[in-house]
């Protein structure tokens, strides 16, 4: 779709949200079709642009379906704008909050239905060279037919070799520990996002969330978190696939590439299809 020279056929339907500065994400009626638009002003904050221009960036160098699609972008007198593929179903973070609400666990094949369409998504990123840096539950859209995508790629890095890579971004509650103590850090920074979504799909909850409210519980002696697959009768494998990505040592945490090809796991996902 060439948006930038037909923006006018664009017509709003609603908006979704408003951010700081004038910013907001729109639903757009664009031909038959409904696209979200995310605009930001020219008198913007520099980081609050940059985050616009970043995800223009890499979502208009990349196309996979397990990943918002990029539709273009536009310029107003006013605003820069970019077009993006609208997921029906909301958000991951949603999907998850109603069903701890109605106490509703997911079984064996839904959890891993959408673990593997993270990663199928995450993988492919990183084999492009880049970071996503802030996975997690709310950057993850669900699509009228259930399949999950990859989305806000704001803050979002594309890998050089010889770069430095310390900045200290992301949400907390899903930031891996060497992101957090400003140490290097490389692609396993989302395969420890993408073990603590992996949790919270199987618990309901996050594992940690105790660590990030008052002062000594965040002190105690890290322990990978314990998934109750008895309980909710999902095969013991799910512990190791835990095991594999909520590591704090970055050095016993496995890419996603080998998680992916290890027989256990390859085993699991292929009795999920």
């Amino acid at each position: 779709m060439n948006v930038s020279s037909d923006a006018c056929h664009l017509k709003l339907q609603k908006v979704l949200a408003e951010g700081c500065y004038g910013s907001s994400v729109g639903l757009f009626r664009y031909w038959n079709e409904l696209v979200v638009v995310k605009s930001i002003p020219y008198d913007s904050p520099e980081y609050a642009y940059q985050a616009v221009l970043k995800e223009h960036t890499v979502l208009s160098q990349i196309y996979h379906p397990r990943i918002v699609q990029y539709i273009g972008y536009y310029q107003t007198a006013t605003s820069w704008n970019i077009v993006l593929e609208y997921a029906e179903r909301g958000n991951l973070a949603s999907f998850l909050e109603r069903r701890s609400s109605d106490g509703v666990f997911l079984n064996q094949h839904t959890v891993l239905a959408k673990f593997a369409d993270i990663a199928d998504g995450l993988v492919y990123l990183h084999q492009r060279n880049v970071i996503h840096r802030d996975l997690k539950p709310a950057n993850v859209l669900i699509s009228a037919d259930n399949r999950l995508k990859l989305a806000d790629f704001g803050i979002a890095k594309i890998m050089h070799d010889g770069d430095p890579n310390r900045t200290i971004v992301g949400t907390p509650l899903y930031m891996a520990p060497e992101v957090a103590k400003g140490r290097d850090y490389d692609y396993k920074s989302d395969v420890w996002a993408l073990g603590i979504i992996f949790y919270e799909l199987c618990a309901l909850e996050h594992p940690f969330v105790d660590r990030f409210v008052g002062g000594s519980s965040s002190k105690r002696k890290f322990r990978v978190p314990q998934i109750d697959c008895k309980r909710h009768g999902y095969s013991p494998a799910f512990q190791t696939l835990c095991d594999m990505m909520v590591q704090v040592s970055v050095r016993k945490r496995w890419t996603l590439e080998a998680i992916l090809k290890e027989s256990a796991i390859v085993q699991l996902l292929d009795r999920a299809d």
